[in-house]
């Protein structure tokens, strides 16, 4: 049956509750008045307090206990990603990736994980208790970059593992590359396991024929996406979409009721379904012209001496690459002399201009349907502007050093939470067990996560990051002169 997709029935539900504009004795305590804190009146205009409604008025659906106008929103962003069914989520792909890992895997149970994860992955790592079977991603040998997790690998450690429950991997990063989905699906259910895809960067992803299709449409069993980021939903909207029926819905609805905020914010769900209705009535038009303009971007950015844009040249089967995002701009710095974070500050500083995010030699920019011909003229002209002298400051290729093998785990994340720690210098932590998460950041893959021998390898690189300015996240002392590390190791991995 062919689903309505003209229709927003949980926004059309919210907007109708705001116009009956009643007389409220209940939550939330504006009561709908925005004459109460003028200062978000300010901030926000003046309808603020009238469309934070919530499940308190009888014409609002709860996101724990969905109505008809919210299970048919669900329903119809089911029907434009290609999922057997969808989960509105008001806590990010965050708190999607947990849900997927507490359904899917309990106590000592295995699972294949990808080490080039989110951190948000670890975070469901200890809320299941699952044992992670950390898998490298391949560092493309010519960005330094980890850009996607092999088939091989995956199924070298299923292999050594066959009692593993579970496969998880990233669907796309934040350079906008993707990894083999369909033969990790393929590989995933030959096994008899369901693979757990962290789409959050790829709410886009197939939704024109010029970009690579989702994990949703390649069979993945849950897809994880982030509409906020791609799409223009407000942030922390997310959405978690099933495929098949190898994982419970019950036992996820289960998870998210369990992790999810009780009071949920209808801001959030109401932009999932308008944005849902957006890109199905018009997505392959503006689509379309994303990728035009990221075309042009990429080109005339490759002609700017000092810089590089990455593209389709990158796939490479040896190194698990597939497929490529043309929205995401990986510019290459390192021949300009600047570093990313250097030249990051510089667009800012200069042309007032805000970038994805930036690391030692890259920056990556998105451009989405929001973007049009003078924004990417902006961009270019900040980018000419921004390297100009910058060679004379130093010449020659930024050298960033080779990323360290994955430590040797100790104890599970879940066996290493609270273990009793200890603060030491950062080079007195060599040999001992990690009692906190280290994570370069963006894009947020842990060097170091609790539980795990710290090396001289870790410690060096740690220090390399440092020097070229990247931020740290995690970690009590930013500036890591210390680390806590676990005191007593009794249990073994």
């Amino acid at each position: 049956m062919s689903l309505d997709h003209t229709r927003a029935p949980f926004y059309e539900a919210l907007l109708a509750e705001k116009n009956f504009a009643p007389l409220s004795f209940h939550m939330p305590g504006h009561k709908f008045k925005a004459g109460l804190l003028p200062d978000l009146t300010t901030w926000l205009g003046a309808d603020w307090a009238a469309v934070d409604v919530n499940e308190c008025s009888p014409t609002v659906d709860y996101l724990h206990a969905p109505g008809p106008a919210l299970r048919d929103a669900q329903a119809l962003a089911a029907d434009l990603a290609g999922s057997d069914a969808t989960f509105f989520l008001v806590n990010g792909a965050t708190v999607g990736n947990q849900a997927m890992l507490l359904a899917t895997a309990h106590d000592g149970q295995k699972v294949i994980v990808s080490r080039a994860s989110h951190r948000s992955i670890y975070a469901g790592l200890i809320l299941s208790g699952a044992r992670p079977v950390y898998v490298p991603a391949s560092v493309h040998p010519a960005t330094g970059l980890p850009l996607a997790v092999s088939t091989a690998a995956i199924a070298a450690a299923l292999q050594a593992n066959p009692e593993a429950v579970a496969v998880q991997i990233t669907g796309i990063n934040y350079y906008g590359y993707l990894p083999d989905v369909p033969a990790l699906v393929a590989l995933a259910h030959a096994h008899d396991v369901p693979l757990l895809v962290d789409e959050a960067h790829g709410a886009h992803l197939g939704l024109h024929p010029m970009l690579p299709r989702s994990a949703v449409q390649l069979g993945a069993d849950l897809v994880v996406q982030s509409p906020h980021k791609t799409l223009g939903a407000l942030t922390q909207a997310a959405w978690l979409h099933v495929v098949g029926d190898r994982v419970a819905r019950p036992a996820l609805a289960q998870a998210l009721a369990l992790l999810q905020s009780s009071s949920p914010s209808v801001l959030l769900t109401g932009s999932l379904d308008v944005v849902r209705r957006r890109m199905a009535l018009d997505g392959r038009r503006l689509l379309g012209r994303v990728v035009a303009l990221a075309a042009r971007a990429r080109d005339s950015i490759r002609a700017i001496q000092g810089l590089d844009c990455y593209g389709p040249e990158l796939i490479d089967d040896a190194q698990g690459i597939a497929a490529h995002d043309p929205s995401k701009l990986v510019i290459d710095v390192r021949a300009s002399g600047l570093t990313g974070t250097q030249l990051q500050a510089r667009l800012r500083e200069q042309s007032r201009l805000g970038v994805e995010f930036a690391d030692p030699g890259h920056v990556v920019c998105s451009i989405t349907a929001a973007d049009d011909d003078e924004t990417v003229d902006a961009l270019l002209e900040a980018l000419r502007r921004a390297v100009v002298g910058s060679r004379e400051a130093q010449s020659g290729a930024l050298e960033i050093g080779d990323l360290p093998p994955i430590p040797a785990m100790a104890l599970t994340p879940r066996q290493a939470l609270g273990a009793p720690t200890t603060v030491v210098r950062l080079e007195d932590a060599i040999g001992r067990v990690c009692g906190e998460q280290v994570m370069p950041y963006p894009p947020g893959i842990p060097l170091l996560l609790p539980g795990e021998v710290v090396g001289a390898e870790h410690v060096d690189y740690l220090r390399g990051q440092l020097a070229h300015g990247v931020r740290l996240v995690g970690p009590e002392d930013p500036g890591l002169q210390t680390l806590r590390v676990i005191i007593h190791v009794e249990r073994g991995a």
